[in-house]
């Protein structure tokens, strides 16, 4: 009876084994001059990319607020606010110039108004 399960455990371990072997070529075949990570840096690459998705999504907002409508600033700012959530201080500035951009367009929005009524002879 012992040895079915010192043989069963002994086909898990190998199994373990393979499988780790060929996600180790796997991710070899990932990285630039076969660097290899630590399992310890894992999730800290996978942030790192998130962060950068975060950032390249909020500056688009901020050229969508300001182009566009002032309403991309929204999503721009959820942005910023998960970028701050993942390391502090790091989504300032994606916040700051999503609600600057879509002040810059409802005031170039404003005086583009005006001047069309004032065009149309309206005031």
């Amino acid at each position: 009876m012992t040895d079915d399960l010192n043989k069963k455990s002994e086909m898990i371990v190998e199994e373990r084994d393979d499988r780790n072997k060929s996600e180790e070529i796997d991710s070899k075949q990932f990285f630039i001059n076969n660097e290899e990570i630590n399992d310890v840096d894992k999730g800290a690459i996978a942030l790192e990319r998130v962060n950068r998705l975060y950032i390249v999504l909020g500056w688009i907002s901020a050229i969508m607020a300001l182009f566009t409508t002032p309403f991309a600033a929204i999503a721009g700012i959820i942005f910023g606010v998960s970028l701050n959530r993942q390391k502090q201080g790091s989504g300032n500035v994606v916040i700051i110039a999503n609600i600057v951009l879509a002040l810059v367009n409802l005031i170039f929005n404003a005086i583009l108004l005006i001047m069309t009524a004032n065009m149309l002879g309206v005031y």
